[in-house]
């Protein structure tokens, strides 16, 4: 998978940093981990195991794409879209 793409529920699109705080980890290992991946399951595991802000979760998987849900503290959901 390739070029992660973070937006909200209304299709604004978001800056990846904003998923860690500085210390915890880097949009590097974000985009290696989407790199890594084969199938959006294996994407959500991988950055399930960074530690970010709060956990994704496989919304939608075609063949292009998988899109992945997460819910921030405030109740926002974003969406991170990976390409095959």
């Amino acid at each position: 998978m390739k070029n992660p793409e973070l937006m909200t529920e209304n299709g604004s699109p978001e800056n990846l940093a904003i998923l860690f705080t500085k210390d915890n980890c880097t949009v590097i290992a974000i985009q290696d981990a989407t790199e890594e991946s084969i199938t959006g399951a294996d994407l959500a595991d991988k950055l399930n195991k960074l530690r970010l802000l709060s956990k994704f979760y496989l919304d939608r998987e075609t063949v292009d794409y998988a899109r992945l849900v997460t819910v921030d503290c405030f109740g926002v959901k974003h969406y991170l879209k990976a390409w095959k």
